[in-house]
Order: C-alpha cells, then structure tokens, then sequence
C-alpha cells in the first residue's frame, strides 16, 4: 500500500490502558515510603552485614528484565482487532555501576513491539482500491545509558537495606522497523474508452461495449524509523542474597521526533533479575573472622614476648637482689668481727681524708678530685682503706646503693692515680650505718694502713 494515499490523518487510537502504568508507579512510590519508615537501631560493632554501604560502593551488576509495553499514539488503527494486540512482550537487559549507595549509571537494551490490526466489518466500494484487511507489526530496539537514583537513601538510618527503590532517567535511541501485510479489493470498468472505478452508482449503457473487471491484491510493505527519547523509570528491588536481587519496574519513554510508524510514547511493566558482583556473605565472614583471629593471634605474640620480658627482669632483679644481700651478709660479719674486737690504741699519726658529696649524689667534684690527687700524692706504695657513707635520709637499701656509688667513684680516681685494686682493702660501703644525717654522713672515708 501506498502510504501517500492513506490517510494518516485518522483519529489516533485511544490510550492503551497506559493508566496502568501511572497506578504500578504509584504503588511502587508508595511501598518505598513505608520501608523508608523503618529506622535501624544504634548497635556496636558487628560483623560484616549487608549494608549499601558495603553492597553499593564502587561495584558492578548485571540483569535481565522481561514484561509487557504499551505503545500510545500510534496511527495504524486497530479496527475490529484482536484485544490482544493492545499490549506486546518485552525483554531485555543491562548493566550498572553502582558508584555510591545512592547513584548509579548503566546501559541497557530493551527490545518490544507493537501489532496492529484491522478487519473490516463493512467495506466503503465508492473508492477503489477497497482495503478488506490490514495486519502490521512493528520491532523496537531499544538502547539507552541511564542515570538512577536511590530514594531509599533519603532514610539512612533504615533497617530495611535489602530493599532499594531507584528512581531514573537519562537519553536513548530507539530502532523501529515494521511491516504491513493487507489485502484490497479493485473493481473498475471501462465503457467508451474510459476505465474507471464499479461504485453502486454506476450504470451500464446496452447501446456501447462495457468490460467489468475485478482483482484481489495482497502486498507487504516494509518501514524503518530512527528515533532519539527520554526515559524515566522507578524500579522498586529487593534482595534475595548478598548477589541475587529481583524487582519490579515500570517505565515510561517519550520519543523526541516521532516518524509515522513510531508512537508517541512507550510504557513497560518489567520484572528484573540483577546478579550483584560481590562476595558472598560465607567469603565476607571468613575474612572477617580471619582478620580477627590474626590480630588476636599478634595480641598474642605480643603479650607473650611481655612476659618473657617481665620474667627476664624478673631474674635479673632477683639476681641483684642476691648480690646485694650477700654483701650486706658480708659486711654485717665484718661489723660483728670489728664488734668482737679489742679497741686497738690510736695512731695519731694515722692519716686521714675525706671525699665530700652532694646531698643524695655520687659525683666528686672537681674540686674534691683534686684535694684526693694531692692527698694520695705521697702515699703511693702505702695500703688505704676506705669506708663510703649516706646520711639517713632515704631508705635504707637506696642509702646503700649510694654509698656504694660513691665508693666506686673514689677507687676509679685511685686506680687512675696509679693504685693497685688489691692496695684497697678493706673498702666498704655501709650506707647510712653510722646514722649520720647530715653532711658528715655524706663522704669517703680514706685512711692509711700503717705497716705493722
């Protein structure tokens, strides 16, 4: 058929329920809205959960969708037609990147139809050809790159992270090619050297030659079209698994220049089935547990290696401690041997020097460095024996610790001074013994052994 005969001017069919689709998306919004309701509560730290936050970040997912379409504002009427022919199947599939919980940009491709067909009840003769049956079908492939958003996240608080509703648009461009099978009758007749068309007005002279002729023509006309449209969508899922999620989908396309095969617009009531590219919630566990045991295992390490510290100070400690009370043993024998002795007259030209100290220190200084210097200056050769005090502040096992500093002190500047170790004997420490509590109770005590 010659599309420039027919009339494309006819009334346009009446909307093909598209209403329903405004009630799916309707029921889709609200159902959004009552999850949204539902708050989550402040609970500590858990274990990995299935959250957007951990779903929805930075991941990929792919999906199938399958449904129904209705197509409003097509010109090819449907007259006494089948009901069926008001709505067409449609499939289709798509991938996304989720950027965060509540963006994510993809492409898809939906591929749908529309048929339309007319049987005529009666036939109009007066013009010719007459058509008696029209059947056309249109193939649509849909192509789009979408932007989606999701509402569920304006309750960020929300227990119900397994649904998600996505509200989306974005720009696309559709391929439509159709085709119409029809059948039409002609019936003309030439009287005269005229041929023109048989219409029930017609009549026929006796008195001149008349031929009637009659044909049934059937033909298949082929069309394309190539339009550019605007979605927008509201896809309501929910997930079944850490992977697996189904929804539910409805959207509406609106073509920007429609051709005289393409209709106004497209509405879609989809179910879709998504597979999210994410671990499964076994692999997610097992490495949060792992991640756990191996820290509890270096906490472990940790306190172990403290302990073997702690012990190793532990011995040491005990081991000083030893030290220290053997000398005290020692010099509390040496205290009972002196006690058990006669007191032996004095020799007043015995010699004598004192290393004064600072309250609570074991440093000679300079000045006292060089008075010991000039002291021992002439009794090189001679035996000295030393006695080192603490006043009585302080307890008693600090006192004695600092007097055996400051002993030690002195027989370093003696060695120096070229004194023989074994020439300095006996050299004691007895810390604050003598109860001393004043500077009296702070020196060295250096006296020359007289050869006996």
């Amino acid at each position: 058929m010659n599309h420039s005969n027919n009339s494309f001017s006819k009334p346009l069919i009446a909307r093909h329920r598209v209403r329903w689709a405004g009630m799916i998306l309707t029921a889709l919004l609200a159902v959004s809205i009552s999850a949204g309701a539902q708050t989550k509560d402040a609970s500590g730290t858990q274990p990995p959960r299935d959250l957007n936050s951990e779903l929805r970040s930075g991941t990929w997912s792919a999906y199938v969708q399958g449904g129904l379409s209705w197509a409003d504002g097509v010109w090819y009427q449907n007259i006494d037609a089948k009901r069926s022919y008001n709505q067409s199947p449609a499939v289709g599939g798509g991938i996304d990147y989720t950027i965060r919980p509540w963006v994510r940009v993809g492409a898809e491709y939906l591929w749908s139809g529309y048929r339309r067909e007319q049987r005529f009840s009666a036939l109009d003769t007066r013009t010719m050809p007459v058509q008696a049956y029209g059947n056309y079908k249109v193939n649509y492939h849909n192509a789009k790159l979408g932007l989606q958003f999701n509402l569920m996240e304006l309750w960020s608080g929300r227990n119900a992270q397994w649904l998600n509703v996505w509200a989306g648009t974005g720009a696309g461009m559709t391929w439509a090619r159709g085709n119409e099978y029809g059948i039409w009758f002609s019936n003309t007749i030439t009287q005269d050297g005229r041929t023109t068309p048989l219409t029930p007005d017609a009549t026929i002279s006796n008195d001149s030659q008349v031929t009637v002729t009659g044909n049934v023509r059937t033909a298949n006309v082929h069309s394309a079209s190539r339009n550019l449209y605007i979605p927008a969508s509201l896809h309501v899922e929910a997930d079944l698994s850490r992977q697996l999620t189904i929804g539910l989908k409805g959207e509406m396309d609106w073509l920007m220049k429609r051709s005289e095969i393409s209709p106004k617009s497209y509405a879609f009531a989809l179910v879709t089935l998504r597979y999210n590219f994410v671990p499964s919630r076994a692999r997610v566990l097992r490495k949060h547990y792992e991640g756990e045991m191996s820290r509890l295992n270096d906490r472990a390490d940790a306190m172990q290696k403290e302990a073997e510290q702690a012990l190793k100070a532990a011995e040491k400690a005990a081991a000083e401690n030893a030290r220290l009370q053997q000398q005290n043993d020692e010099l509390e024998q040496r205290l009972r041997e002196c006690a058990g002795r006669k007191p032996e007259p004095l020799i007043e030209d015995q010699p004598q020097h004192f290393v004064q100290f600072e309250h609570n220190s074991s440093f000679v200084s300079s000045a006292e460095a060089e008075s010991l210097k000039a002291f021992v200056a002439g009794t090189k050769g001679s035996k000295l024996s030393l006695v080192a005090e603490a006043s009585t502040p302080g307890t008693k096992e600090y006192n004695q610790q600092l007097s055996e500093r400051r002993l030690q002190q002195v027989v370093d500047i003696l060695v120096k001074e070229g004194f023989d170790p074994a020439a300095l004997r006996p050299s004691i420490a007895i810390g604050a013994q003598n109860g001393k509590p004043a500077e009296e109770g702070r020196r060295v005590t250096i006296t020359v052994e007289q050869s006996k």
